[in-house]
């Protein structure tokens, strides 16, 4: 079994916010902690970047944090920062952390003899894995806020082609009607809205201004401070590998 307590998470898991503190879910087994780490690696990415949510996992290995990025889970060693980060899929931390749990040894030493660390072995592998990720994974995780960048844009300047595309682009685009869906406002003065669904109606989550640019003959809106959304056609935009349909 593992104890489980998440961080800046709401008790579904589904909403990120640096004021809700922690969240006892006690003692779960294999199965329940993947569908856990499955639920909140999906966690809205502007939320995750905004409150920084973590899983707690207490085993008798030792004590371990589950963070998010990019849709990814990545499993620390929360008794020794230095160590590095490994990725792994839910199934993967759980069968890692399973396998760590302590087990009673017929040839252990008398009670009064120095046990190894406990969680030895799990630093041992986490450091490995850690040193053989590439420079690009590590960017990606350390540098939230960069997440969805991609540097390679030009920017449009003909000014004829640029009242055209925006023409184009001017709308409003949502993942679904459903609470929990998101939607994108893009204005004609150069700004951009986004809004989260709820039961009562739609929440602004933040603004942002964009300019119009293009990578790799994708055209896409290169925002200030909230990424790049690719612009699919004059119907679809595609935001932190979300599809967003227009609506109006």
């Amino acid at each position: 079994m593992f104890n489980v307590t998440t961080h800046n998470l709401s008790p579904d898991l589904r909403t990120a916010q640096a004021d809700v503190g922690a969240c006892d879910f006690g003692e779960l087994d294999d199965a329940q902690l993947i569908s856990l780490l499955e639920i909140f690696r999906e966690i809205d990415p502007i939320q995750n970047h905004d409150a920084e949510p973590h899983v707690a996992i207490q085993t008798s290995a030792g004590k371990f944090l589950v963070r998010t990025g990019q849709g990814k889970l990545f499993l620390y060693d929360a008794r020794d920062s230095t160590l590095p980060y490994v990725e792994l899929d839910a199934a993967a931390i759980a069968r890692e952390l399973g396998s760590r749990r302590a087990v009673p040894d017929a040839s252990a030493p008398e009670p009064d003899a120095a046990p190894p660390a406990p969680h030895h072995g799990i630093a041992i592998t986490i450091l490995i894995a850690g040193l053989l990720l590439n420079g690009y994974t590590l960017y990606s995780v350390f540098y939230i806020d960069d997440v969805n960048e991609k540097p390679a844009i030009a920017l449009v300047t003909d000014p004829k082609e640029l009242v055209a595309l925006q023409h184009s682009v001017v709308g409003r685009y949502a993942t679904g009607a459903e609470p929990g869906d998101r939607a994108i406002d893009i204005a004609a003065d150069g700004r951009v809205h986004f809004f989260k669904i709820l039961a009562s109606g739609e929440r602004p989550d933040s603004n942002d201004t964009y300019r119009i640019g293009r990578h790799d003959s994708q055209l896409c809106l290169a925002t200030r401070d909230s990424g790049v959304i690719d612009v699919t056609n004059i119907e679809t935009i595609v935001y932190y590998r979300d599809t967003y349909r227009r609506v109006r």
